[in-house]
């Protein structure tokens, strides 16, 4: 962090800095269709994105189950859409996916696509009470969804 920001959630804590970290917790991630759909090509990642972990495993679902990639599309939003239509499957955190009416889950939560968040914000700025807040708020709000980001059904 270079000041942007008083406060971030991230999915990574910083290598080095004097900061106030503390992890939020786990978002799980799953396999999603359109309902009743047949989906058998992906919906995944831009090659901006490949990089990613969760664009790295779909890669190796084309390459293993030799189903074809229907589309790439570059945010969430876009591939909850295209998944929603109908396009192919693809993978979303489970808070997203199960709290869809028109998905449905193909199999459980993929324990290697875990994904850690923390709260980081410098730490000459962690007593400043609207600071504090905003961090308890988030904790509360982490601990109170536990199951909904676990993708416990």
């Amino acid at each position: 962090m270079r000041r942007q920001a008083d406060l971030a959630l991230r999915h990574e804590p910083p290598e080095a800095g004097d900061y106030y970290v503390a992890k939020l917790g786990t978002f799980a991630c799953a396999v999603y269709r359109r309902r009743g759909a047949d989906a058998a090509a992906w919906v995944g990642y831009t090659e901006e994105q490949a990089h990613w972990p969760t664009a790295r495993w779909v890669e190796r679902q084309i390459d293993e189950t030799g189903m074809p990639m229907a589309c790439r599309a570059s945010s969430m939003l876009m591939r909850v859409e295209a998944i929603r239509a109908g396009s192919g499957r693809g993978e979303l955190p489970c808070y997203v996916g199960d709290g869809h009416p028109l998905l449905e889950r193909l199999g459980a939560p993929i324990p290697e696509l875990d994904a850690e968040y923390w709260v980081i914000v410098h730490r000459d700025l962690r007593r400043s009470a609207c600071v504090r807040a905003a961090i308890d708020w988030m904790k509360a709000l982490f601990a109170e969804q536990r199951d909904v980001l676990a993708g416990a059904l």
